[in-house]
């Protein structure tokens, strides 16, 4: 039986349930791709190489193409899912925000969203929130883990996803996505699922919380 519609809260608890359903796809299928690509080019490579019978011409042709073969092995990979995790950061920050310009609304607030002083639209959607319906987000089981996604996203978008401070490291190591050999995060494809996994937490939490009291 499908889920009764009754509320604002309960058609925007769906519509960000089919936000995080498509970007779980969008995710699956570039991963796809991204895992064969490297085999794709490994099989050229092999059937380049057939036709070389000099043994010192073969082994200038591999490293020639070795370079090549490391770019979609590593480099892609790591470029699409630390872009992805901004993608997916910023799905979170468009939608805090969109909710709490909602309840500004329904209460006819002369003030908006955007006069809230904070550090960043996570911090000042849920603080704006906080003042007119008394409900904390940072309270949520899933907040700590929006915080450390956060200072992921922070790493890619403000240092190109170099790590030099030990917390960052810390947090970059707890979720499995530093690289030791460069220090710089490689997001992976498990936390880029776990993570959206964390946004469904939140957002289930927050709406139902919204439809408690009546605030959208």
């Amino acid at each position: 039986m499908g889920r009764i519609l009754e509320t604002w809260s309960d058609w925007s608890s769906v519509g960000m349930d089919i936000k995080i359903e498509e970007m779980r796809d969008y995710l699956d299928t570039l991963n796809k791709q991204l895992d064969q690509m490297p085999k794709d080019y490994e099989k050229r490579i092999e059937a380049g190489a057939e036709g070389i019978e000099d043994e010192d011409e073969r082994d200038e042709y591999y490293e020639w193409h070795s370079d090549f073969y490391w770019r979609y092995k590593e480099t892609f990979p790591r470029i699409f899912l630390n872009s992805y995790h901004i993608s997916a950061y910023s799905l979170l920050e468009s939608e805090i925000y969109s909710v709490a310009r909602r309840v500004g609304e329904k209460k006819h607030e002369v003030f908006d969203v955007s006069d809230i002083k904070g550090r960043d639209y996570l911090e000042s959607a849920s603080s704006y929130i906080k003042k007119l319906t008394l409900i904390d987000a940072a309270t949520f089981s899933s907040w700590s883990s929006l915080k450390e996604g956060q200072r992921l996203r922070n790493i890619i978008v403000h240092s190109n996803g170099k790590v030099t401070k030990q917390d960052n490291i810390e947090v970059a190591k707890k979720h499995k996505v530093y690289n030791e050999s460069n220090e710089e995060l490689s997001i992976t494809y498990d936390y880029c699922k776990a993570f959206l996994d964390t946004l469904r937490t939140f957002f289930t939490e927050l709406y139902r919380h919204t439809k408690a009291g009546d605030f959208l």
